[in-house]
């Protein structure tokens, strides 16, 4: 895909470039939905109630695409594994959106692009995929700035710390069950069943604790549901159209958007040991991303929430 205007020298963008745009819009996207997440949680919103507000819409806004296509857009060849996918990505919506309701946005955010970590435990372990010493030397050193991080034996790790890596686990295992199904399954197909699934999972749950919006309520819950549709959406748009390689570097774009809305809007200022375990987690990711691509197996960069 190229966009309508030339640059200066009158050549159009690089497929590369293109992607970059579409991957920088995501990452805003992305943080938007953070903050109004937050915003949210400070007004005593629940979780469940957001996660049914985001995942509703991603259902909403796929359904017409889905009813262009047709019957195939429902087909599905193998429902367990399906199945399963939908309960990681369910899994990881609640966890994840709790972590960033009750973490710093930017301790929340590092902490996702674990995925990449975890990513390469299960494809080893559920893909048998090989991995050499250097992906696995990178991947404990990413989990060291995980505690160095979290310091478990200054304070201990709160549920909020461990909501965050249980939902990068449970995306990293939704994210290799996608690459088992996209063999005979379309990327359509899993979008719209991993929506709806959690959609109607997240209903009872979210009528339990549910707060009649008011206004700001209101217009809160549409930015998270707007937002998240747009990061997922922007999200695939730059790996359809750039390299997956680099379209996983400038993901990481994130963190710095989370640290200065977090200290813009929250007063939050990350303190030495999570920046340092932050730069340690991007740094092994980083490696692993550098790595998968010299061996032209490039796994798919952290899932837009």
């Amino acid at each position: 895909m190229r966009l309508p205007f030339p640059l200066s020298t009158g050549r159009p963008l690089s497929p590369n470039a293109v992607g970059a745009l579409w991957m920088l819009a995501s990452a805003a996207c992305f943080t938007a939905m953070a903050v109004s997440l937050k915003l949210l949680a400070d007004q005593g919103y629940s979780e469940s109630q957001m996660v049914f507000a985001r995942c509703a819409a991603g259902f909403v806004a796929i359904l017409p695409f889905a009813l262009r296509l047709g019957p195939a857009a429902l087909k599905v060849a193998r429902p367990r594994p399906l199945f399963w996918r939908c309960l990681y990505s369910t899994l990881g919506f609640f966890a994840g959106f709790y972590a960033f309701a009750h973490m710093p946005l930017a301790d929340a955010q590092a902490i996702t692009f674990t995925r990449v970590l975890f990513i390469v435990v299960f494809a080893a372990w559920l893909l048998k995929e090989h991995v050499a010493w250097r992906r696995w030397t990178a991947v404990g050193v990413g989990f060291a700035g995980v505690l160095l991080m979290l310091r478990p034996e200054a304070s201990g790790i709160g549920v909020p710390e461990l909501a965050a890596v249980i939902s990068a686990l449970f995306f990293a295992l939704a994210i290799v069950t996608v690459k088992d199904l996209t063999r005979d399954h379309s990327t359509l197909t899993l979008v719209l069943y991993t929506n709806a699934f959690t959609t109607i999972v997240g209903l009872p749950f979210a009528f339990g604790g549910w707060i009649l919006p008011d206004l700001t309520g209101w217009l809160l819950l549409a930015v998270l549901g707007l937002t998240g549709v747009g990061a997922q959406s922007c999200y695939v748009r730059a790996l359809s159209t750039g390299e997956a390689s680099l379209m996983g570097l400038i993901d990481y774009v994130r963190l710095p958007l989370a640290i200065a809305a977090g200290f813009v809007i929250f007063h939050e200022l990350p303190d030495v040991f999570s920046l340092a375990g932050a730069g340690v987690i991007i740094g092994s990711t980083l490696y692993i991303t550098w790595r998968e691509s010299r061996l032209k197996r490039t796994p798919p960069p952290p899932d837009a929430t």
